[in-house]
């Protein structure tokens, strides 16, 4: 019982600390020219509504120089 409890523990502080990387990743969003542009923080400088088939945000990969999906959705607002 002590080990599953230290466990659960051990995760929960493991997503907590991936949650919180993530949020503090910079978020770009895919301009209709096909260029990428920073788009901010959620909920201040963009709104992404979820949709199924299309693209929000994408992160920057340093290691292989291209932009990779991140949130899944649709770009509401822009500031």
């Amino acid at each position: 019982m002590a080990v599953a409890v230290i466990l659960a523990a051990g995760t929960a502080v493991a997503t907590n600390m991936q949650t919180k990387a993530a949020k503090a990743e910079t978020k770009y969003f895919r301009s209709s020219n096909g260029q990428f542009y920073e788009a901010g923080i959620r909920d201040y400088d963009y709104i992404c509504e979820w949709a199924h088939f299309t693209i929000c945000t994408y992160t920057f990969d340093s290691v292989s120089g291209t932009y990779k999906e991140s949130e899944s959705g649709r770009i509401l607002f822009l500031r």
